[in-house]
C-alpha cells in the first residue's frame, strides 16, 4: 500500500490529535494517531461555555453592529437612572413603612392607657362597693336597735321586701347554672338577636334575659350573675364585646346562682321554657350549659340600689300615689 508520506518524512511533521477536528478524530485514530486526553471541564460544558462567552450571542452581535456603524458602545446612562429610581422608591417605601409602625405605636399606647385608666376606675368601684354593703350592714344593725317595736310579722316583712329589692346579702340552698361559649367561637359580639346573626356560638344578653326570668318563674327568692346581683333596676345587656350587668362588663363563663327550694327549682325550671331553650342553646349552637344543685350559696347585696324620693306619711292620712320614673335607656 502506498504511503501518503514523503519518504525523508518524520513522525512529528504529521498533525498531532488535538489538533484535528472532530471528524477527523475518527479517521487519524483509525491510522494511528493518539486519543486526545478528555477535558478536565469536560462534564461543566455549559458553565464553561458561560465563563468564557458571558454575552448572549445576539448581544454581541447588536453590540458588533452598533461599532460598526461608527455609533459609540452604551454608556450605561439608562442602568444609572434605574438605579436612581429604585432607590427612590426604596426610600419612599422607607418611609410610609415607618410612618404606619409610629401610626401603630401609638394606638398601641393610647389603647393600653385607656385599658389601664379601665382597670384603675374598676378597682375603686370595687372598693366603694364593698363599703357600701359594709355600711348597708351597719344601718341594718342601727335600724334594729332605733326601732325596737318592729317585731314579729313586720319584722320579717322588712327583711322579705329587702331581700326581694336586692338590698340585703342572702344565704341558703339553691342552683347554680353555667353558660360558656361554644368551642372554637369567634370573639365577634354585638347586640342583635341571635336571630340572623353569623356567629353563633357566643352566649348573648338575650340568651341570659331568657334564663334569668326563667329562673324567677321557677320560684327564685335572689338571683346573682357573675356575683352581681339582679334587682328591679338590673339591665343585661351588650356592649361591644362584652355582656354587661349592673354597667359591670362580666367574663366568661358565665356563672348564675339563684337561692330557692332547689328540687322545685331544677323540676319548674327543667320543665319550663328555661329548660328548652337551654337545651336549644346546646344541641344547635353548641353553647356549653350545666345544672347542679348546691345546699349552700351565699348572694351579695346590691350596690345600685338606691331611693329617688320618700315621704313620711302621718299617722291617719292616706299615701300619696306613687309616681312612675320615666323610662330608663340601657
Amino acid at each position: 500500500m502506498r504511503s501518503d508520506l514523503p519518504e525523508d518524512a518524520k513522525p512529528s511533521d504529521a498533525p498531532s490529535a488535538t489538533e484535528l477536528g472532530e471528524g477527523e478524530q475518527g479517521y487519524a485514530q483509525a491510522h494511528g494517531a493518539a486519543r486526545p486526553a478528555p477535558r478536565p471541564d469536560a462534564s461543566m460544558t455549559l458553565l464553561t461555555s458561560m465563563l468564557e462567552r458571558p454575552l448572549d450571542p445576539g448581544y454581541q452581535a447588536a453590540a458588533e453592529a452598533r461599532m460598526a456603524q461608527g455609533k459609540p458602545p452604551s454608556t450605561g446612562t439608562g442602568r444609572l437612572r434605574l438605579l436612581v429610581w429604585l432607590l427612590l422608591i426604596g426610600l419612599m417605601i422607607g418611609v410610609c413603612t415607618a410612618q404606619l409602625r409610629d401610626r401603630d405605636g401609638s394606638r398601641a399606647a393610647a389603647r393600653a392607657d385607656l385599658i389601664r385608666q379601665i382597670e384603675d376606675r374598676q378597682g375603686v368601684v370595687d372598693e366603694r362597693g364593698v363599703k357600701v354593703r359594709t355600711l348597708q350592714t351597719e344601718i341594718d344593725v342601727a335600724t334594729g336597735q332605733l326601732d325596737p317595736d318592729l317585731v314579729g310579722t313586720q319584722r320579717k316583712d322588712l327583711e322579705d321586701r329587702r331581700v326581694t329589692s336586692g338590698l340585703a346579702a342572702v344565704q341558703g340552698p339553691g342552683v347554680r347554672l353555667t353558660l360558656d361559649d361554644a368551642q372554637g367561637s369567634s370573639n365577634s359580639a354585638d347586640g342583635d338577636p341571635r336571630t340572623g346573626v353569623s356567629d353563633e356560638g357566643r352566649v348573648r344578653s338575650s340568651d341570659m334575659q331568657v334564663v334569668t326570668n326563667a329562673l324567677w318563674q321557677a320560684g327564685a327568692e335572689a338571683i346573682t350573675i357573675n356575683g352581681q346581683r339582679l334587682t328591679s333596676r338590673t339591665a343585661i345587656r351588650f356592649a361591644g364585646e362584652a355582656i354587661l350587668v349592673n354597667f359591670r362588663p362580666l367574663t366568661r363563663p358565665y356563672t348564675i346562682e339563684a337561692i330557692g327550694d332547689p328540687s322545685a327549682l331544677q323540676t319548674s325550671f327543667a320543665e319550663g321554657q328555661g329548660g328548652s331553650y337551654l337545651t336549644s342553646l346546646r344541641l344547635n349552637y353548641g353553647i356549653q350549659t350545666s345544672l347542679t344543685v348546691q345546699d349552700e350559696l351565699t348572694l351579695p347585696s346590691a350596690v345600685n340600689v338606691s331611693t329617688r324620693e320618700a315621704t313620711v306619711v302621718p299617722d291617719g292620712t292616706e299615701p300619696p300615689l306613687v309616681k312612675p320614673l320615666k323610662k330608663e335607656t340601657s
